[in-house]
This record gives C-alpha cells, structure tokens and sequence, in this order.
C-alpha cells in the first residue's frame, strides 16, 4: 500500500491483524478468530447481566452491574461495527493509496508524510495508553498474590474477581476458569478500541491532509509573476492550476463523505452509549470514594473515566480539525488574487467557494457534528445524567 503502509500505517495494520479486522485478510482462519472474539466480548456482557436475573437488586446494584458492561457493550458494537464494514474499511484505504499514488509534488507528499506522522505518532501513543491500562488492570486483579509474596501474612489474602459475573457452576472451582475469561474479555477488548480507533483517526488525519494540500494548491495557483506572463499562455496555466486544486478538493470532500457515510448510523449508538456509560462510571466512582474504602475498584474506574474522556475529546478534536482545514481552504480561496484570473478560472474558483461556504465536518446521523463543542454538549450531557441518577440514589 504504497510508503505509506509500511513507514505510517504499519502498526494500524498490526493491530487490527491481532484482532483479525484487517480487511486484506479475510481466510478461514481469520473467520473463526473472528467468532471466537466476538464471543468472548458476548459472553462477558451476559454473564454480567445474568447477576440481575439471580440476585436481589436495586437501583444502586443495577448501576454498578451496567459499569462494566456499558463500556463491554461499547467495544463489542465496535469490533463488530469492522467486521461488518470490512468493505468500507478497505475502500477508504485504497482511496488512501490512491490519493498517495496521485500527489507528484514534493512539498504535497510532504505534507502527507506530515500528517502520516502525526497518526502514526497518536497510533503509538494510544497503544503506550492501552498497554499501561491492561498492565494496570492485571496487576491490580492478582494484587493480593503479588502481596502475600512481596509482604506475607498469617493468612493468604482473599482473592477476587473485580467484575460480578454470574457462569451457574461453582465459582471457587472454577476460580481460574472465570478468571481467564475475565482478563481475556478485558485484554482483547483494549486491544480492539485501540486498534479501531487509531485507525479511525488515522482516516481523518488524511482527510485533513487532503484539505491542507488543496489550500496549498490554491494558494500557489495565481502568483504575481505568472500574471506577467502573456495572456494566452497566462490563462492556460491558470486554468491548469485550478483545475489542478478543484480535483484535490473533490477527492478531499469525497473522502471525507466516505467516511462518515460508513459510519454514521453505527456511531450514534456508539454516541449514546458512550455518554450512558460515562454517567454511571461517574455515579459509582462517588459512591466508591464517599461509602467505601475500595481503592482498588476506585483506581480502574478512574482509568475508565479517563479512557471515555480521552476518546470523547480526540474524537471532538480531529472533527473540529476537520473544520479548521475547510474553513482555512475557505479563506484563502476567497483571500487569493482570484479577481485577476479569467472568467472562466474564476467559474472553477467560485465552485471551491460555494463548496467552502458550507463547513466540511464529521456529521453522523444530521444530529452530531464532531467538534470541540461536541465534546462539550457531550460531557454537559454526561454530568446531568449523572447528577440525575445521584438525586435519586
């Protein structure tokens, strides 16, 4: 897939190759990695749900059961949000290459390899964010046998699974059993949003590199030596330069509409569940700090806050990236020397133009644009859910 497969995108492609979403692999083999995946995620959310149907609960009980299964259900839509758009995934690569395939220009491949750097940087970052989170998590669920070693006691120190699960078999026989389930749901499920993210940020980067190429263009088509030039050769190479930025505009718009147009239904479930879980993360980690001393829990709540957060807000900013490159594209289309070309380039002018007076932005579903305020509508959104649920706790 060109360089920038293997010096960009060489570890999105490793990442979803773990996880068995890379698009160009689709065997048999793949297939039931696949199965057994998605499995593993449904099995950990019902078995948490079946503790609803066997115990005694309340509103406070239900809350603290739907804190762990929300963000399970987040990852598992989206594991299989790839799966069932695998097409859409490769086709937006393949535009991806041709787009790489297309630039000629130095300074344009640069600024591709600019913005290349910049996913492969943030797909390095999410990955350092991941790995550090499943260290965590597994340090902290065998805590007391670290300690009985580290710092022994009379007696071991009890031994527990951090998620309330319900399997209907004997728990403590099968203690290592449920165990393995639980770090295997919760392992594969880090792995997986953060191999689906990065990619999907890494869509939106090239979209934005796209936009910054166009401006370039635009920028560079009328210069005042090339108004010197005689008319008739003048007016050809004006014409050949808009042209030139009208086609990496449309390519640019038209990866973008892609995009969001293979994803929009399915992130605004992934929206609404994202919000509901961050509500009840926040409701159960006050009642962690003011009614208990569990520490334990309190800290993987903290990193689950901190994971919703941190998605939402990357999320919110490489839309509202998205907009800054449109609306620079904009004005310096409309701030360049477009008065001095022929009526015919300014016909070809006037269409970026038109194009620009409407924002360029990731809408899912006409009702969510991805934006810094979108980060704020949705964290507003968050708190009054949660001061909503603690007034009737």
């Amino acid at each position: 897939m060109h360089e920038f497969n293997e010096r960009y995108f060489k570890l999105n492609r490793i990442l979803l190759k773990m996880v068995g979403l890379w698009p160009y692999q689709q065997s048999y083999f793949i297939r039931i990695q696949k199965g057994v995946f998605t499995g593993i995620f449904l099995t950990f959310i019902i078995v948490q749900l079946l503790v609803l149907a066997t115990m005694q609960s309340n509103l406070i009980f239900v809350l603290k059961i739907l804190t762990f299964v929300f963000p399970a259900l987040f990852v598992t839509i989206k594991y299989c949000l790839f799966i069932i758009h695998a097409d859409s995934v490769k086709r937006l690569l393949e535009l991806i290459r041709s787009d790489w395939n297309f630039l000629k220009d130095k300074v344009e491949i640069d600024i591709l390899e600019k913005y290349g750097w910049y996913a492969r940087l943030l797909t390095i970052m999410a990955i350092v964010f991941c790995y550090c989170g499943i260290l965590f998590v597994d340090i902290l669920q065998f805590l007391p046998v670290i300690l009985d070693v580290i710092l022994p006691l009379n007696e071991s120190r009890p031994f527990r699974i951090i998620v309330i699960t319900e399997y209907f078999i004997n728990q403590e026989k099968y203690f290592y059993v449920i165990l393995l389930h639980e770090l295997l749901a919760v392992d594969l499920a880090a792995i997986a949003l953060c191999s689906t993210s990065t990619t999907i940020m890494s869509y939106i980067l090239h979209g934005c590199a796209l936009l910054k190429v166009a401006s370039y263009r635009i920028e560079n088509a009328i210069e005042k030596d090339l108004l010197a030039i005689p008319s008739p050769k003048k007016e050809y190479l004006l014409y050949r330069k808009i042209v030139r930025a009208v086609i990496i505009h449309r390519r640019a718009t038209e990866f973008i509409e892609t995009f969001t147009s293979s994803f929009t239904v399915s992130y605004d479930i992934l929206i609404i569940i994202g919000v509901s879980s961050l509500s009840i993360n926040l409701f159960q980690f006050l009642q962690l700090i003011t009614l208990t001393t569990n520490t334990g829990e309190a800290s993987i709540l903290i990193v689950l806050i901190v994971t919703h957060l941190g998605y939402m807000f990357a999320g919110n900013y490489a839309g509202q990236k998205i907009i800054d490159h449109g609306t620079k594209l904009f004005r310096t289309t409309y701030n360049g020397l477009w008065y001095v070309a022929p009526l015919h380039t300014q016909k070809l002018i006037l269409f970026i133009m038109q194009k620009g007076t409407v924002d360029v932005t990731l809408t899912f579903g006409s009702i969510f644009v991805a934006s810094l305020e979108g980060f704020a509508t949705l964290t507003s959104t968050a708190i009054s859910y949660f001061t909503v649920i603690y007034s009737t706790r």
